[in-house]
């Protein structure tokens, strides 16, 4: 199966034809809020692929921390929301401290990529984890230092096969979260990339956490 085909077979899941023409990225925007908030019937996106049972197995738990309440109502969520009760600042600040190891071995194992050596030079000179009252976080956000985003996406992007089925649902990850890190969580065995730097990051967002680099802190809060 092609990624044309694979791009009609996941239409004809939802019940639509596809259009004259080449299926895009863009049209699948958005497709894994269809199937909120239990996930039933998401295991057929996978099916057709090889590696099928990896995507299922990390694509699941973004249903599972869904609240059935929060979709009675006549708004429902457009996008995949962590939430939790209280979580220890201890716990939050190890999800921190992993990330930046995690991150750290990630830039040694690539340093032939451009920028690793720079972002691996920042790494070292982070030298607190701040765990921000909720709504703080925001006015962090948009002061983040890209080099670390934009390596990730030269790491990824050289371990990326842009002709096989799956990058038919890069918008569709992306759209989770409007996240990249937690797109590139979710897909991280498709890179073929070692360890799981990514998931302590993960784990922040599932318990309705953002986590910021910027300046020589880690900020770590909620919306």
């Amino acid at each position: 199966m092609d990624q044309q085909e694979y791009g009609r077979y996941l239409l004809g899941l939802i019940d639509e034809e596809a259009t004259d023409g080449e299926i895009g990225e863009d049209e699948f925007y958005s497709y894994f809020q269809i199937f909120m908030p239990s996930g039933e019937g998401v295991e057929a996106i996978f099916a057709p692929l090889a590696n099928g049972e990896a995507y299922l197995k990390r694509l699941a738990p973004i249903y599972d921390m869904l609240d059935p309440e929060d979709f009675k109502g006549d708004s429902v969520p457009g996008y995949f929301n962590g939430k939790s009760g209280s979580v220890s600042e201890d716990v939050l600040r190890g999800y921190g401290e992993q990330l930046i190891t995690g991150m750290k071995q990630l830039m040694e194992e690539h340093a032939d990529v451009e920028g690793t050596v720079e972002v691996a030079s920042y790494l070292a000179g982070v030298h607190q984890i701040v765990i921000l009252p909720r709504g703080e976080i925001g006015q962090y956000r948009e002061k983040y230092d890209p080099i670390l985003h934009e390596t990730l996406f030269e790491i990824v992007s050289e371990h990326k096969n842009l002709d096989e089925p799956v990058q038919i649902l890069s918008e569709a990850y992306y759209s989770i979260a409007c996240d990249y890190w937690i797109s590139y969580y979710l897909q991280w065995h498709r890179f073929d990339l070692a360890g799981d730097p990514l998931a302590p990051y993960f784990e922040l967002y599932r318990l309705g956490y953002n986590l910021v680099f910027s300046g020589s802190n880690v900020y770590i809060g909620r919306v």
